[in-house]
Parts: structure tokens; sequence; C-alpha cells
């Protein structure tokens, strides 16, 4: 779709993920006026944007093992409190977004969405298409969905993302997190850490010996689980770039176009 982007907003970069259902919320509404102020200055720019869950749903989701899917009574348990934690963080996102200027409206995957073995293989996007069309700003989620072979499998964002890719073709893909893209090292332990500047099919076995998990409780993989799907976008030409969030102004300048503010993925 033209002048479609896809943004991702890291739950790191919107909580703090050692502490449970914590919400960093001058980061919320600093965002939330950053996205605003790109739209405005640019009255063509559409976005479908999604988030991470942070603090909010991995904790529930890792003590009922809901990733594993319906295992036992208790999963049952466990998929509603996931859900009601993921939606709690979107509620938040979404309020500062309205309050920011913008017509944002909260989209549930887990009402909307099936999953077979972990895969979705089926979401009804067509309301997202009409809320594009009235130029709202859609704002989905990392959640829990009903999966036909498991009982409920997580829906990442990625994941998400990979399927409104298939429907919508964007024309860029932008992830933004806590740190200034893909380096060699945890760049807040590590003076030495260099960043990676581009990531393609062809230096990823060298890039992949550096990334490891999410800091914090992480149930959907980290880093490499998100590198790896956004390499599967860029087998489909999407280009991705993952940015710092944590920098005022760098989502701005992403979403009017700048690149180059962190590490890029394509193919």
């Amino acid at each position: 779709m033209e002048n479609l982007l896809i943004v991702k907003l890291g739950g790191s970069i919107l909580t703090d993920k050692t502490k449970p259902f914590t919400a960093d919320m001058d980061t919320i509404n600093r965002l939330a006026a950053e996205i605003h102020a790109a739209r405005m200055a640019n009255k063509n720019l559409k976005i479908l944007l999604g988030h991470g869950g942070g603090s909010f749903p991995h904790v529930p989701a890792k003590e009922y093992r809901v990733k594993d899917g319906i295992i036992s009574e208790k999963s049952i348990k466990g998929i509603s409190l996931v859900q009601d934690a993921a939606s709690q963080l979107n509620r938040i996102v979404v309020r500062a977004l309205i309050d920011a200027g913008e017509n944002a409206i909260s989209v549930q995957p887990s009402a909307a969405a099936f999953m077979k073995d972990g895969k979705i293989f089926k979401w009804y996007v067509e309301p997202i298409a009409e809320m594009l069309k009235h130029n709202m700003l859609p704002v989905f989620y990392g959640d829990v969905v009903l999966d036909l072979d498991k009982g409920c499998s997580i829906a990442s964002t990625e994941l998400l993302i990979d399927y409104l890719i298939q429907v919508f073709r964007p024309q860029r893909v932008i992830v933004a997190g806590n740190v200034d893209g893909v380096f060699t090292a945890d760049p807040h332990k590590d003076k030495n850490a260099k960043l990676i500047p581009l990531i393609t099919p062809e230096n990823f076995c060298e890039v992949k010996k550096y990334l490891g998990g999410a800091a914090g409780i992480d149930v959907t993989g980290g880093m490499l689980h998100k590198i790896e799907r956004l390499l599967e976008l860029a087998k489909l030409g999407i280009e991705s770039e993952i940015v710092n969030a944590g920098r005022p102004d760098c989502l701005k300048r992403a979403l009017l176009g700048e690149k180059g503010l962190g590490t890029i993925i394509h193919a």
C-alpha cells in the first residue's frame, strides 16, 4: 500500500521489562507525540502501529507456559490473564496516541485471529483496511491467540507484522527499541560494542553469534527471533530498520523517511 509504514514499538522501550506491569509513561507520551508530529508533517503517511508486551503479558505467559499451548486446566486461566495483561498496555498506548491528537483504535488479535501449530493462518483484517481508508491509526499488539493444534499460542508482534505485510505490502517496516540497532555486544554493558549497520541473508551467519536474548523476561525469543522474522520479510522485498526510540525525535525522523539511523535489514 502506498505511503504505508508498519511500525513496531518494542516492549523494552514502553516498559521496564525487569519490573512486572510497569509502563514508562514519559516515553510512551513522547513517542505518541512524535508519531502525531510525523503524520502532521506528511499528511499522506499511513501507519499500522504494533507494540510488544514488555513487562505486562510476559510474566503470566511464562508462569502458565502459554507458549506451550493448553497443557492443563491452569492453561485456560493463563490465556485469560495473558490476554488481559497484553490489552492493558495496549489501552495505555492507544490513550496516549489519542491525547497526542491521533484517531488511534485498538486492534485485538485474540478476537479475530487463529493460529495452527504456532503460526497465524487466519486473521480477519478487513476492518484494519477500512480504518486506514479513514486515516485512522490501527494499534495492534502481541497477544495470546487460539491455536487449532495446541489450543493456544503466542502471536508475537513479529508474527503479526509478517501476516500484515502479506496483505498490505507496506513500503517499509520500522522497529523502534531502546538501542541504536544491532550490536556486536550489549551496548548497555560493553562500551566496545560496535553497531552492525546492515544485516542481509549473506552476513546473518556471522551476525547471529552476537545475538542473545532480550533483557528481562521475554517469552517471544528476544533479538534473535526478531532478526529472523525481519529477514523473512526482506525476502519479500520489504526493507526494515531497527532504530533507537529512546533518542528524542529518532522515531519521527525514521517515519519521515530518514534512513541509516540504526541497523537496516534487507535482502
